[in-house]
């Protein structure tokens, strides 16, 4: 979907919602209170040794049920924007201009993001210290740590406009704020100024939600200080803060078309302090985690906890933005293509955790990965798969990985370059000679609704390859976890790319299909 954002000057795309405006009443704190208590935790799943070769592509609809067809299902809708989109603002900071550039700086992002996702559960399961063994500190800083998408969108009356980043992996909407002691260096505007807008309120101690969100097991770094609800967040291998009030405010929301509504009561962290430079370039995060604090699970009693993306490749992301949507998936254009797996319960993670059966390369199940490769350790919690928007490249533990390499060089023909020297990529093919569609595909098989059959998410050749130096040297975008002692596996959004991805906490669910991006 190309669009320019500035002669849009849209924050929030809103598809005829009718119900926001006479739900206003409902919405706010009380809302809130009632998410954090009634949340309900996803079942586990548990993997099984055998299952089914297949049980339902993506094309059949036999499965799936129809609605009325005179209903009229409404959505939310947003466009993202890729952070080397010339309307995204972290362009300017980072000016990565040519592909290669691009992609190496993508890559290294990556692995602080996997690097940031395995401390943080090394944080909760183990004590001791956590070193990166991959690239220095200062590199992650050049390169910006965090995510790789970002949003625009106003808080306050009369409304404030801000760029924040998209993040699956935490919970917390927050925002620069004034006052300031340390904020973003170069963000998009200058911070949010509570004395400009008079539906700001701070919250107290006294107010139940607050309570609740302390005690909640799925909130974290909410406290009560002087009276105040207060919150901290850590990102990145655990120098990049965040800290402030706990406050609430009101969304506006506005649509193609020009007219907007405003949600009141939002909650939101007032960021006072900031520190190091990996939030360099934007105004805050939007958090996507599986807690009450985050936005769908704020707006629960407007939409359904539901929200879904649709991201264009990567090699286009530079020309066209890609879309979010926030509401029931029978409103989604590709609704009776999608499949499901269920949400794999880790109570102590806002990420989204899935059941991962096999690979499959080329139409061919990997033998040599065995039934138990992506299970999770009941007792320490290592191991996994989650699927994750804010890092681009997918990881796979070790022998996963050494199993869907070997296979791809067995089955690619092509002269292999050696890499050492940019000590970038592990696997790269010269295609001087040959078409990427001439590639094998990646099956990545994943347990199903009912937990006894199997649904695949299908990877294009362009979902893990890449052209990395013109005209002719591609590489792989799928790379090792890291050997920490939780070496989680990791799905990123090169993999997703051109699959519209729906994320279902009414029903604990992820589902996918796929789809041409650019035009939804």
């Amino acid at each position: 979907m190309a669009c320019n954002l500035r002669a849009r000057s849209v924050l929030l795309v809103l598809e005829v919602v009718i119900i926001l405006q006479a739900c206003h009443s409902c919405m706010g704190l009380r809302q809130v209170l009632s998410a954090a208590q009634s949340l309900s935790h996803a079942g586990s799943s548990t993997l099984h040794n055998s299952w089914p070769e297949s049980t339902r592509s993506p094309d059949d609809q036999s499965e799936v049920s129809t609605e009325d067809s005179s209903a009229v299902l409404k959505v939310l809708r947003t466009p993202l924007i890729h952070r080397d989109h010339p309307d995204s603002p972290l362009s300017k900071a980072y000016n990565t201009s040519s592909y290669s550039e691009r992609l190496a700086a993508a890559m290294k992002r990556s692995l602080a993001r996997r690097d940031y996702v395995s401390r943080r559960l090394m944080g909760s399961t183990f004590d001791g210290g956590f070193e990166s063994q991959v690239i220095p500190d200062e590199t992650y800083v050049q390169y910006g740590r965090l995510t790789e998408y970002t949003m625009a969108l106003s808080i306050g009356t009369p409304p404030q406009r801000f760029f924040v980043l998209i993040d699956t992996g935490s919970d917390l909407l927050w925002l620069n704020c004034k006052p300031c002691n340390q904020c973003i260096s170069h963000s998009f505007g200058s911070p949010f100024d509570p004395s400009l807008s008079s539906s700001y309120r701070n919250t107290s101690c006294t107010d139940n939600f607050c309570k609740v969100l302390i005690d909640h097991p799925r909130v974290a770094g909410v406290s009560c200080e002087d009276s105040q609800c207060k919150y901290f967040v850590a990102y990145g291998v655990g120098s990049d803060t965040t800290r402030g009030n706990v406050a609430s405010e009101t969304l506006t929301v506005t649509n193609i078309d020009g007219w907007s509504t405003s949600i009141p009561n939002v909650l939101f962290g007032c960021g006072r302090n900031q520190s190091n430079n990996s939030f360099f370039g934007a105004d805050g995060i939007l958090g996507l985690g599986r807690s009450p604090i985050s936005l769908p699970g704020q707006l629960r009693n407007i939409y359904p906890e539901i929200f879904s993306y649709c991201l264009v490749p990567f090699s286009s992301s530079t020309t066209n933005t890609s879309t979010f949507f926030l509401g029931s998936p029978q409103g989604f254009k590709l609704h009776r293509h999608l499949v499901y797996t269920p949400i794999v319960n880790q109570t102590f993670s806002p990420h989204y955790y899935v059941g991962l059966r096999g690979i499959s390369v080329n139409g061919t199940l990997l033998k040599n990965i065995p039934p138990d490769t992506f299970h999770i350790n009941k007792t320490t919690y290592a191991g996994g798969v989650l699927l994750d928007s804010g890092g681009a490249f997918t990881f796979l533990n070790a022998v996963a990985y050494t199993a869907v390499s070997q296979e791809l060089q067995r089955l690619i023909t092509l002269p292999q370059v050696n890499q050492t020297l940019h000590n970038i990529f592990p696997l790269c093919f010269d295609l001087a000679n040959a078409s990427i569609h001439e590639f094998p595909t990646i099956t990545f098989h994943f347990i199903d609704a009912s937990g006894n059959g199997t649904v695949h998410f299908v990877l294009a050749p362009e979902n893990y390859i890449s052209l990395y130096l013109e005209p002719f040297l591609y590489c792989l975008t799928i790379l090792p976890s890291a050997e920490f002692r939780l070496p989680v596996s990791i799905i990123g959004n090169l993999a997703q790319a051109n699959h519209q991805m729906v994320f279902d906490q009414v029903n604990h669910q992820i589902g996918w299909a796929p789809a041409d991006c650019s035009k939804l």
